[in-house]
């Protein structure tokens, strides 16, 4: 009896054996778990990727509708193109430009700040000048020099291809809200 019960002991132990190798074995293949609990988000599509809405060029039609929007296209020019070094002091987008307009001298004179004061208005200003033709002359006055103005003429059909060219119509676009006028029949 005692044979018997070695022979089931050895048995038991044997299958013990094979059963605890197994599962060794097993577990070694089995896939890495993972210590980030899965997600209902990993059953969702994958976001679609929008490409932005091209901006609408400018237009000669456009500037000719919003006076606001042609003064501030004749504005950015001056301020990136013209290289005339005093039209760099309107150049604060953040505090916008206020435009007095001399009607009977086609005259636009150009302030550095949409709430500007007439007591801060001491020195001269930068000024433009806009005929019937389309064309911007550009005048600054030269600080402590007898020198006379200097000025820049350009179309204003090549301010707007500039514009468009550099893709600065948003910007453009967004600079009339920082804009003021003040208009003066004589």
């Amino acid at each position: 009896m005692t044979k018997r019960i070695l022979k089931i002991v050895g048995f038991l132990l044997l299958l013990g054996v094979l059963i605890g190798g197994g599962l060794l074995v097993a577990g070694s293949k089995k896939a890495p778990t993972t210590t980030h609990p899965a997600t209902a988000s990993s059953n969702k599509q994958p976001k679609k990727v929008t490409t932005p809405k091209p901006v609408a060029k400018l237009t000669m039609t456009e500037l000719k509708r919003h006076p606001d929007l042609r003064y501030s296209s004749i504005i950015y020019y001056g301020i990136k193109y013209t290289h005339i070094q005093r039209w760099q002091e309107v150049s604060d987008f953040s505090r916008g430009w206020q435009v007095e307009i001399y009607h009977a001298q086609a005259k636009y004179l150009v302030w550095p700040d949409k709430h500007i004061k007439a007591e801060a208005k001491q020195l001269e200003p930068n000024w433009f000048k806009l005929d019937s033709q389309g064309n911007v002359t550009y005048h600054s006055f030269v600080v402590h020099s007898f020198r006379d103005d200097q000025t820049k003429t350009v179309n204003l059909t090549e301010i707007v291809a500039q514009i468009n060219h550099d893709h600065a119509m948003k910007k453009v676009r967004q600079m009339p809200t920082n804009l003021t006028t003040l208009n003066h029949t004589k």
